[in-house]
């Protein structure tokens, strides 16, 4: 474990790294847009979110704890001639300019929370920048048993998929770890652009520690927080949460 790297990826790798995942993007974007009011972004990264949000007309928001995220979310949006409005902010400890209709956390930042304390302060700033009867909408992975028992340290293939600019192959190796007592899993990757020939051209290393949360347990927090209602979903489509599915899609109110 005290080999892992902890060193999480650079903004300028973010978006080749991250190319394959767009299950959440049409949902979170329809939320901003639909919101009825100002929206803000926690954890808004190099904008995959915010950017389209704001091409659709959402008037949102966003924070992130890594300056060179902000930074590369600034670049983009100016060439495509919007101007966002992004702060450097901790998602435990925030003091924003206004109150929002609908606050997110997408793409599993809930989890980078590591501890109880983190998950709470979280839950209660969110709680605390929500207008009446605003609401806050997160996802966070189900925990399948086959994910945490498969995290024996052993690098492996992750995912292969192609380079959305290059055309070119792109390969993500993984190590992952978990600490079944405080239900963390840490994770090293590697990821590789590879040439026409399907040598490395160049390698971008990166890793991160996540913590795990239950159905039940994710209700708990939104009481302790100050939530009284709330709906979990088990995928962006709003299917019911029946079985081992992947995302627990997590919408709460700020009833008065």
């Amino acid at each position: 474990m005290d080999t892992m790297r902890t060193l999480y990826i650079e903004a300028r790798h973010y978006d080749l790294t991250y190319a394959w995942y767009r299950d959440d993007v049409d949902f979170y974007v329809r939320t901003a847009r639909e919101a009825k009011g100002p929206v803000l972004e926690v954890a808004c990264g190099t904008g995959r979110i915010l950017i389209p949000s704001l091409q659709v007309g959402a008037a949102i928001d966003g924070l992130d704890i890594d300056p060179g995220m902000l930074a590369e979310l600034t670049r983009k949006a100016l060439a495509l001639g919007l101007a966002p409005h992004v702060v450097k902010a901790d998602m435990r400890d925030f003091t924003m300019r206004r109150r929002y209709r609908v606050i997110t956390i997408p793409f599993r930042a809930f989890m980078h929370a590591l501890t109880t304390d983190d998950q709470l302060r979280t839950l209660r700033c969110c709680r605390e920048h929500l207008e009446p009867d605003g609401r806050l909408v997160l996802d966070v992975f189900f925990p399948k048993m086959e994910r945490i028992v498969a995290a024996d340290g052993e690098r492996a293939i992750e995912r292969e998929f192609m380079n959305p600019d290059s055309g070119l192959p792109v390969r993500i190796w993984s190590r992952r770890v978990v600490d079944r007592v405080e239900q963390r899993l840490q994770a090293e990757l590697e990821v590789q652009e590879l040439d026409l020939a399907g040598g490395v051209a160049a390698s971008h290393f990166h890793g991160f520690t996540l913590r795990w949360i239950w159905k039940p347990e994710l209700e708990l927090l939104l009481a302790a927080a100050g939530f009284k209602r709330w709906s979990i979903a088990g995928g962006f489509d709003g299917r019911p949460l029946e079985g081992d599915t992947d995302n627990l899609v997590c919408t709460a109110w700020r009833d008065g």
